[in-house]
C-alpha cells in the first residue's frame, strides 16, 4: 500500500480506515475515522484501494468498499466468487419482493440494494410462491446467502444483506436493469435497454471506475 506524502500519523489513519472498511458489516458513518472525514486523507484511502483492485463506495453519509468494476468482471469471467444458479435465483426473488416491487410502487427510494428504510421483509412462504424452486432449496440457499452477507434475517423475515452495499453504483444500476428485464421483458424500457447494451461503446466515452 502506498500513501506517499503523508505523515506517519496520517499513514496510520489511512491504514486503520482501510482495515475497518474491508471488514465492516454495512457502512462506516461520519465521525468514526479521520481518514474518511477529511477529503485529502479520503483521497489517499481511495488511491490505496484502487491500487489493490478495490474502490471506495459512498453509502448515504457513510462509506464502504467493493471490487473495482474491471476486477469484478475479471473474477466473474473466471467464475471466482460466483453464486450457484440456485442461490442466484433465490437472491433475485428476495430483491424483487423486498426492494424492487416496493420501490416501483413508490414505497421506498434510493439506489442501494442494502437493507434501508422502506425495504420490506419477505418470508420463505412468500418466496415459495415461485413453484420452480422447492422450499428445501430456498431454505438452503437462504442459509448460504445469509452466511455470505447477501441476505439478513430478522423475526422470521428475509431482507437484503449488508454485502449488497458493496456494489459500485454501476453494479447497482446493472442489477436494477437486470431485474427489470426479468420482470418486464416486453416493456419499452426493456427493449431500449437491450438495444443500448447491444450497441458498441462510443469511443472516448468510457467512464472511470473510481
Amino acid at each position: 500500500m502506498t500513501s506517499s506524502g503523508l505523515s506517519s500519523t496520517d499513514q496510520v489513519a489511512v491504514r486503520e480506515a482501510i482495515g475497518a472498511l474491508e471488514i465492516v458489516d454495512g457502512a462506516i458513518g461520519p465521525g468514526v475515522f479521520s481518514a474518511l472525514d477529511d477529503p485529502a486523507l479520503r483521497k489517499s484511502v481511495s488511491t490505496v484501494l484502487q491500487e489493490s483492485g478495490r474502490t471506495l463506495i459512498k453509502v448515504g453519509d457513510g462509506w464502504t468498499t467493493g471490487y473495482r468494476d474491471d476486477i469484478a468482471d475479471a473474477l466473474a469471467e473466471r467464475e471466482i466468487g460466483v453464486l450457484a444458479a440456485a442461490d442466484r435465483a433465490v437472491l433475485v426473488l428476495v430483491l424483487l419482493r423486498s426492494v424492487a416491487i416496493p420501490r416501483a410502487r413508490g414505497n421506498t427510494a434510493g439506489t442501494t440494494w442494502g437493507n434501508s428504510d422502506g425495504v420490506r421483509g419477505t418470508s420463505i412462504d412468500e418466496l415459495k410462491q415461485n413453484r420452480d424452486i422447492s422450499r428445501a432449496q430456498i431454505e438452503e440457499s437462504v442459509r448460504r446467502l445469509h452466511a455470505a452477507g447477501l441476505v439478513g434475517r430478522r423475526r422470521g423475515l428475509v431482507y437484503p444483506g449488508p454485502a449488497l452495499l458493496r456494489l459500485t453504483p454501476q453494479r447497482a444500476a446493472q442489477l436494477w436493469e437486470n431485474l427489470l428485464l426479468l420482470a418486464a421483458p416486453d416493456s419499452i424500457y426493456a427493449r431500449a435497454l437491450r438495444a443500448r447494451r447491444a450497441a458498441p461503446p462510443a469511443p472516448g466515452n468510457l467512464e472511470e471506475t473510481a
